[in-house]
């Protein structure tokens, strides 16, 4: 049988690459999105104004050059008086163009530069007309006309171009999420095949444990923290990543609407995957009795009331009462704020999952000989005596809770409050519910 233990660096380069891909298959569908607004902000900012702005051109000069063929029909001076008239709008119609000059394109440039030119010369020429009659055609009027063409040709191969860079994105984006996703997938095969191996690495260790007892036991130990670490793993982690993989398969073919839904989708498995490695970090520290906590002078009023101003908008989501009572002039304690507000996040978040809507979880915090004690009480239906001696055990749940989390928060919880030389203990009240006290010793004053 083959003794070779997986590489933890292998391990690790598997689970950097499927994160990665992860993030990459969340990031490009918002780059892509940018390009291509960026581009219709362009045709909407440039190119639409200047097609705008062209047609107006087009018509003022349809109408001149119409006025113009009548004056030569009639020989009547009044439609000259028309011409004139319709040149300040077809002025106004040149500087709307103007506006646009350098944007779009080097050709636009030249091409309304020429028109500008092209049109004082046909002005000019028709101001110095000697032959009423032959008025239309002798000025450059097919000249200008030609310079038009070209201004709107230059028009709509910029916004050519621009469809066309959206849709190279669109066929990019396609690519690139394939290859991320299958990426993606061979990492996670490679990922679970060295879980499978570590499991039977553990499994011979197992059975060396008779000769080997007294040098092994810390191994045995440990090996079957990491097993449990890589169980949660393996099956908490499956469904987020199950999700983020068929989201990210569904972005290519989506309507925006669907895309961005799809993008929510994603971003909260992430969360949720990075919320049990947060937790499964813990919990090793404290197997290992490594969990660091500081040791400053804590105000435990002002810790329950932080945690309090947190939970109380998802009291109100789930339709529970949360009532608090925070006893005045508590003493300090030495420790450390922020593992402590998570301590009691924990216990009130899971008061929180036992309550119905309509029932009261409740905080209080006072003094109660020379200690600071925290209660967490709910009103659910209590704690099985059977289970009370595994709740503070890693990855254990009963069963009637076992989809309600990956079973750390009680064990970190634990670990807190021993790290601060305090004890957790928790009961049944005789009405229903259970009840989880804190005591943590009171600083000397």
């Amino acid at each position: 049988m083959n003794r070779r233990q997986p590489s933890t660096a292998a391990l690790l380069a598997a689970t950097i690459v499927v994160v990665a891909s992860l993030i990459a298959l969340v990031l490009l569908p918002f780059l892509v999105r940018q390009q291509t607004e960026r581009y219709r902000v362009e045709n909407e900012q440039h190119a639409d104004p200047a097609r705008a702005a062209l047609n107006e051109l087009n018509y003022r000069l349809s109408q001149q050059i119409a006025a113009l063929t009548r004056a030569a029909a009639t020989r009547d001076e009044r439609h000259l008086e028309r011409y004139n008239l319709l040149i300040p709008p077809q002025d106004a119609a040149v500087k709307s163009l103007g506006a646009q000059v350098g944007k779009i394109s080097p050709e636009f440039d030249s091409a309304f530069r020429e028109l500008q030119q092209r049109l004082v010369t046909w002005h000019t020429a028709v101001e110095r007309r000697v032959d009423l009659q032959r008025l239309p055609f002798d000025t450059n009027y097919p000249a200008v006309i030609e310079t038009v063409h070209r201004l709107d040709e230059a028009i709509t191969a910029y916004q050519g171009t621009r469809r066309e860079r959206v849709r190279a994105l669109a066929r990019m984006q396609v690519w690139v999420t394939f290859g991320l996703v299958l990426l993606a997938s061979i990492a996670a095969s490679l990922f679970l095949w060295m879980v499978r191996r570590l499991r039977t690495f553990a499994g011979m260790l197992a059975d060396e444990a008779a000769a080997r007892q007294a040098a092994l036991e810390r191994q045995q130990e440990l090996v079957r923290i990491r097993d449990e670490i890589l169980g949660v793993v393996s099956h908490d982690l499956r469904s987020p990543l199950t999700t983020i993989a068929l989201s990210a398969q569904l972005i290519p073919g989506g309507s925006p609407g669907e895309q961005t839904e799809h993008v929510q989708t994603i971003v909260a498995a992430t969360r949720r995957m990075e919320r049990l490695i947060h937790d499964l970090l813990d919990v090793t520290k404290a197997e290992q009795g490594k969990l660091s906590i500081r040791r400053d002078p804590v105000d435990p009023s002002a810790v329950a009331r932080e945690v309090v101003a947190s939970q109380e908008p998802i009291a109100a989501s789930q339709q529970v009462r949360f009532e608090t009572s925070i006893a005045e002039g508590l003493p300090q304690i030495s420790g450390d704020a922020d593992r402590l507000a998570q301590a009691l996040t924990n216990l009130i978040g899971n008061a929180f999952k036992f309550t119905p809507a309509g029932q009261v979880v409740r905080l209080s915090v006072a003094r109660r000989d020379g200690k600071v004690s925290f209660e967490v009480t709910d009103s659910g239906p209590g704690i099985a005596p059977s289970d009370l001696p595994h709740l503070f055990e890693p990855f254990w749940q009963a069963k009637k809770t076992a989809h309600l989390g990956a079973g750390l928060g009680l064990k970190i919880t634990r670990a807190i409050v021993e790290a601060h030389d305090g004890s957790i203990e928790v009961t049944n009240l005789a009405g229903g519910g259970a009840c989880f006290r804190i005591e943590l010793p009171a600083m000397e004053r």
